[in-house]
C-alpha cells in the first residue's frame, strides 16, 4: 500500500540561477552517478567564461598579429579564436533561451513524495522516480535533485528552498548527498 507522505505546491517560476544549474546537472549527469560531490556551476557561468577566455585570446592574438602583420599563423589562431566566440555568444543565447522556456510555463507545480517514490506534476504531465531507481538526491546550491541511476530516466529538481520539507519526508536518507558547503566559499 501506498502512502502519501506530502504534497508540496511548487512556485510556477524559479530563478535563473536554479533553471542554469539544473541545465549543469543534467548535462553532467554522467559525472554525477559515479561522483555526486562535485561543484556544479550554472551552465550560464560556464558559457560566460569560456567565451571570455575565447575572446581574450582573439584580442591578444590580433595584437600579437598587427605587431607583426607578416605572420600568417597568427590568422589562423584568430580564426580560430574568433569561431570559438561566436559559438560562445551562440551557445549563451540557446542557454538564455533553454531558461526562458523554462520559466515561461506558467502551469502548475507540485511535487509528490510517497513512501515508494517522488513524483512531478507540471500541469497535465508527470514524471515519477522510484526511490529504488534513484541514485543520488542531490543538495546544490540552487537545487535539489533527484538523480536516477538509469540516464534514461526522468529527472526530478526543485528549488533548494524546499530543502527542509523534502528532506524531513524522505526515508532513504543514505543516497542525500549535500553539497551545499562546496558554495559556501
Amino acid at each position: 500500500m501506498k502512502v502519501l507522505i506530502i504534497e508540496i505546491e511548487i512556485d510556477k517560476i524559479g530563478s535563473n540561477d536554479y533553471y542554469s544549474e539544473v541545465l549543469a546537472v543534467m548535462s553532467n549527469y554522467s559525472k554525477l552517478v559515479k561522483n555526486p560531490r562535485q561543484k556544479i556551476r550554472g551552465l550560464n557561468s560556464q558559457a560566460i567564461i569560456l567565451t571570455g577566455i575565447a575572446l581574450a585570446f582573439l584580442v591578444i592574438f590580433a595584437v600579437l598579429y598587427l605587431m607583426s602583420p607578416g605572420t600568417s599563423m597568427y590568422l589562423y589562431v584568430i580564426l580560430l579564436f574568433s569561431v570559438a566566440f561566436i559559438l560562445g555568444i551562440f551557445y549563451i543565447f540557446m542557454v538564455n533561451r533553454r531558461i526562458s522556456k523554462f520559466k515561461n510555463n506558467d502551469s502548475s507545480k507540485k511535487l509528490i513524495i510517497e513512501d515508494e517514490y517522488v513524483e512531478m506534476h507540471i500541469g497535465d504531465e508527470q514524471s515519477r522516480l522510484n526511490f529504488k531507481d534513484m541514485q543520488w538526491i542531490l543538495l546544490n546550491k540552487h537545487s535539489l535533485t533527484f538523480i536516477p541511476k538509469n540516464e534514461g530516466t526522468t529527472l526530478i529538481a526543485v528549488e533548494i528552498k524546499y530543502k527542509n520539507q523534502v528532506i524531513d519526508n524522505i526515508k532513504e536518507k543514505q543516497i542525500i548527498v549535500d553539497n551545499s558547503n562546496l558554495y559556501s566559499a
